[in-house]
């Protein structure tokens, strides 16, 4: 799984930073520090899961595959603005080295703009090498475009899956939650009612303007094979390390083990909250909860969601809110967790 979150990975570089060691919370290094309102919380969802965060919260990036195609999306776009992509991305397949191999029309489909063409990489040699997919849907003000590629043996999935993808990908205001089943993504939903296996895969972080050490991740994966747990897989991330001793000493595991979250609608996962030195002084908390999923169920993916409050990018040396506010929000995300 290439992307799956590794509390390993986050936990390093902190250390790498900090020449400090562990260090206990007290009242005065918690002293100026800000507090995330968790009274004011608005609904987000990733994937088939639904959530609440604080309205602080504001999405600074997502990936995600669905069913092979990388989907991105801009807001307040125009027809022109379709038609300007479009025309770019043709006009790339015209250069002279790659092949335009086949330029479909637009459409309108439930009334949306929808364009779809395929190209090679090579035009002297069209037999050989994927054959390069590139979708385009205007709806609503949201444009999305979608890539993706496909071998010869796999031409007609990936032909009737991006015939799918297009006629169930609308726009979506990324606080409202679909009441049909289907697949959350920024600024847009998927209709797609789960009964065939497709993989997906999406990963989406959050940040805080005015607590720029807090990053929150959330990930979803519809797996396709069965992966280490949270916790085997993060104790075998830190055996691998060169610091791992460093590691093991200067952290202090707050919480491992079986968690059930969201007692009105039941999901069971794996949590590990840790607290980790910070080079400024003081400590942070990296806490990870993670329901691992149903493997080939496009109904029961994976979901795991980290509350990072010890990130030290852009000069950040100390947390910006108290580690009880950190794990208070923890645990208010997870109690809203439904799928």
């Amino acid at each position: 799984m290439n992307k799956k979150i590794l509390i390993a990975s986050l936990i390093m570089p902190i250390l790498t930073l900090s020449g400090c060691g562990y260090v206990l919370d007290n009242k005065e290094s918690e002293a100026g520090k800000t507090l995330i309102d968790l009274n004011n919380m608005q609904d987000w969802c990733v994937g088939r899961y639904a959530f609440k965060l604080p309205k602080e919260a504001k999405i600074i990036d997502e990936t995600i595959n669905y069913d092979t195609f990388k989907i991105e999306s801009k807001i307040k776009a125009t027809r022109m603005d379709f038609d300007r992509e479009v025309a770019s991305s043709i006009k790339n397949y015209n250069d002279g080295f790659k092949l335009l191999l086949e330029d479909a029309p637009i459409k309108q489909i439930n009334n949306k703009v929808v364009k779809i063409f395929w190209g090679k990489l090579s035009k002297t040699r069209p037999d050989q090498g994927t054959t390069q997919v590139f979708a385009f849907v205007l709806d609503h003000g949201t444009l999305f475009l979608i890539k993706g590629n496909y071998s010869e043996k796999y031409k007609q999935e990936s032909r009737d899956g991006i015939q799918y993808l297009v006629e169930n990908l609308y726009a979506r205001s990324n606080n409202k939650i679909p009441t049909e089943q289907g697949i959350c993504l920024k600024n847009g939903f998927i209709k797609d009612n789960g009964k065939n296996y497709k993989f997906t895969r999406q990963l989406v972080g959050f940040n805080f303007e005015k607590a720029p050490s807090v990053v929150i991740t959330v990930e979803t994966e519809a797996l396709y094979k069965a992966e280490d747990n949270l916790l085997v897989r993060t104790g075998k991330n830190l055996q691998k390390s060169p610091n791992y001793i460093i590691t093991k000493n200067r952290t202090k595991d707050l919480r491992k083990g079986e968690k059930t979250v969201n007692q009105r609608s039941p999901l069971n996962g794996l949590e590990l909250v840790t607290q980790v030195p910070m080079k400024g002084g003081g400590t942070g908390i990296i806490a990870t909860w993670e329901h691992v999923g149903t493997v080939n169920s496009a109904q029961d993916p994976l979901f795991s969601i980290t509350v990072d409050t010890a990130r030290t990018e852009n000069y950040v040396t100390v947390s910006s809110i108290p580690n009880n506010n950190g794990l208070r929000m923890y645990e208010n995300i997870l109690n809203s967790l439904t799928k």
